[in-house]
């Protein structure tokens, strides 16, 4: 029997699952998980990895006991602060992958992409590559990158002050969007298209960023950027309303070559704030043609090497695609289980195929697009009760939330998983980081793609939520 193979998992939040890509890789390799943050770890998280890992490593200058380390039952954005700069980063990556003689390095989170990549290249194996990596995570970057691609030009701006973000607003007129260059999931992803309230969104903006930690290790030469907004147009692209303005693209890089996994079809979103994701897209074989070509330029033109990407698109008006931005690792929620789910395919352990061999027997030659059955993730929102209610307060407390699925499902759609808050939960009303506080997820499945976007559509409008508003007594039990 051949002997297994030793893949190095960063472990922390974010991107495919724990439970979708521990089980998935176990399968074929033998795990060991380094955890540089313990508190970005759920206790789910820590179960998969002491379950499916043959060593679990947290780092022991974050803690004083490391065993009695208390895991949170979820973490959407991790709050503790992490002071290690890039260097002692790679240092502690590398220390780790050498002691276990491991084959390749991987992770699903967003903010160690960098200094994994960097530790990669030092230990001469498959990466992303650390100079492509840098691209990947500094927003300026990566536009600066798209618009040498061939891609739909961009206008966009660093911006390190007021001054700055005023004259860039200036030089490309609006509307414009203000990103900041270091986050993911959209955090601080803002739309300015008002000229009266310039100063106030961009203050307000960076005051509202300074109680998001990142690990000290994430460098950059701006700490904003400044694009020209691309506006979509859904109705050119789709039969039916209901479907948002981009897709999304999960794909493999091989040796700097861009493989297409699956084009994901969205509904609307709320302001930046991604609402469901519909696995595979229901659009036809040359918009399909357009949006790979589109990510192939955009990810091949980043030089990235051996990684996954996520690639997120703007649907434009005739038939133009803009890129919005990639990334050089999983895409998050569930997509990656829905690959599995619609097309029996096993994404992360093909990543660590292309890591360790440099090959797969299983990548895919051309999009995947036949599906055995369609999938779905819906995450709910305060937002999507507003119709029913008004927050009148900071925070509520969560009494319960109905989906009435009997009611609300159209044909053989059926809900597979259901995660709601407990009852007694305490909830911010906080729309402007609507991202941090998704109230439920919902995952589907269904023979009719028109179906699942029919029942989502549903489940959105008439799911019911009953909470009381949280006095300041009810706010310091729940604390405590």
């Amino acid at each position: 029997m051949q002997k297994k193979k030793r893949v190095l998992v960063i472990a922390d939040l974010g991107g495919c699952p724990p439970h979708s890509f521990y089980e998935s890789v176990a399968e074929k390799y033998h795990i060991i998980s380094y955890v540089p943050r313990p508190f970005a770890i759920s206790a789910g998280h820590a179960r998969y990895m002491e379950e499916y890992s043959i060593a679990v490593v947290k780092d022991p200058d974050m803690l004083q006991d490391i065993e009695d380390y208390p895991h949170p039952s979820s973490i959407y954005w991790a709050d503790g602060e992490y002071h290690k700069p890039e260097e002692q980063v790679v240092a502690d990556i590398k220390k780790v992958a050498t002691l276990f003689e491991v084959d390749a390095i991987t992770t699903n989170n967003e903010l160690f992409i960098v200094p994994m990549a960097r530790a990669c290249d030092e230990l001469g194996l498959r990466g992303a590559g650390y100079e492509a990596a840098k691209k990947a995570r500094d927003k300026n970057l990566m536009r600066e990158s798209f618009n040498r691609s061939g891609l739909e030009t961009v206008q966009s701006r660093r911006v390190k002050s007021l001054e700055d973000f005023l004259q860039a607003v200036e030089d490309i007129g609006l509307p414009v969007v203000l990103k900041p260059t270091y986050l993911a999931s959209s955090i601080g992803v803002t739309l300015i298209d008002d000229e009266e309230q310039l100063e106030r969104t961009f203050l307000d903006t960076v005051k509202a960023l300074e109680g998001i930690p990142v690990p000290d290790a994430i460098t950059y030469e701006a700490p904003f950027i400044v694009e020209r907004y691309l506006q979509g147009e859904a109705g050119d692209w789709y039969e039916e309303p209901g479907y948002g303005d981009y897709v999304s693209v999960e794909g493999m890089m091989v040796n700097g070559t861009y493989y297409p996994l699956v084009i994901n079809d969205k509904t609307p979103l709320i302001k930046f704030t991604e609402t469901s994701h519909i696995t595979p897209s229901i659009l036809d074989s040359a918009s399909k043609a357009l949006i790979i070509e589109a990510a192939r330029k955009a990810n091949e033109g980043l030089g990235l090497a051996y990684c996954s990407t996520h690639t997120e698109l703007k649907l434009m008006k005739g038939k133009k695609v803009g890129v919005i931005e990639t990334a050089a690792r999983f895409g998050g929620w569930d997509l990656i289980p829905q690959i599995r789910t619609s097309f029996g395919v096993n994404a992360p352990t093909m990543l660590c195929d292309l890591l360790v061999d440099g090959q797969s027997d299983d990548l895919p030659l051309k999009v995947l697009d036949v599906p055995r059955q369609y999938s779905a993730v819906l995450n709910l929102y305060l937002t999507d009760f507003k119709t029913q209610y008004t927050f009148d307060s900071d925070q509520i407390k969560v009494q319960s939330l109905e989906l009435n699925e009997e009611t609300q499902l159209v044909g053989d759609t059926s809900i597979t998983a259901f995660s709601a808050p407990e009852k007694g939960t305490v909830v911010n009303v906080d729309t402007d980081f609507e991202s941090l506080y998704a109230l439920a997820t919902v995952n589907f499945v269904s023979s009719s793609p028109h179906d699942l976007k029919r029942s989502i559509e549903n489940i959105r409008q008439h799911s019911e939520l009953v909470f009381s508003p949280c006095t300041e007594h009810q706010l310091e039990e729940s604390k405590s």
